[in-house]
């Protein structure tokens, strides 16, 4: 499961060299690593996943194809010969609303097609990826729940955010006390556990001032 890197210290452990990762059948391009102040482990990505994506992709755009005896041109409500050229010889890749589209040009769905993807990059069955990933969602709703995504649409439309971000008053005041005794950004950060990004936010802003 890919868990987020801690954004005050850095992981124990280093990525394998480029020479590890690429003889290595049992975990592929992903990379384990473990936290220094939360003893969290986890997978990450490393940059060669996005350089392999695009030849599994084509792999598996020229083996579909092939073998289910489509020709470009049978494709070309999805993708223009010229786009698919360019996929076929992993020089470029679909956008997520063209990735769709290629799917069912090819007969299956979004997720299968993703799932074959992934399988001829990782060389992992496509079956043990569906597994985990089932497994990683059920894991998921007990903290996002389809409600919890729903309320961000209305209809078809996206609902739009507030304009300005609102502030969080008790981080805004102890930020602003860090900031007084002399705490750089990332102490403040690690002191208070909260992000640097939010340490950002909040570094320059003042309390607002009581009404009567």
């Amino acid at each position: 499961m890919l868990i987020p890197q801690c954004p005050y210290t850095p992981l124990i452990s280093a990525p394998a060299s480029a020479s590890e990762i690429t003889d290595s059948n049992l975990y592929g391009f992903i990379h384990h690593m473990t936290c220094n102040c939360t003893r969290q482990h986890g997978y990450i990505l490393s940059f060669e996943d996005i350089i392999l994506l695009k030849p599994a992709l084509a792999a598996v755009v020229r083996a579909v194809r092939g073998n289910l005896g489509f020709t470009q041109e049978n494709l070309a409500h999805a993708a223009s010969r010229t786009y698919l050229s360019k996929i076929e010889n992993a020089e470029s890749s679909p956008t997520i609303d063209k990735f769709v589209e290629l799917a069912e040009a090819l007969g299956m769905s979004p997720l299968a097609f993703m799932a074959l993807i992934l399988s001829t990059r990782d060389k992992t069955p496509s079956s043990a990826l569906l597994a985990e990933a089932a497994d990683e969602l059920k894991k998921l709703q007990e903290r996002v729940s389809d409600d919890d995504i729903a309320a961000h649409l209305a209809g078809i439309d996206l609902v739009k955010r507030p304009a300005a971000r609102p502030l969080n008053l008790v981080k805004l005041k102890q930020v602003q006390e860090c900031k007084e005794i002399g705490l750089s950004k990332s102490e403040t950060a690690r002191r208070l556990g909260i992000s640097r990004s939010t340490v950002g936010f909040l570094w320059e802003r003042s309390m607002p001032l009581k009404s009567d």
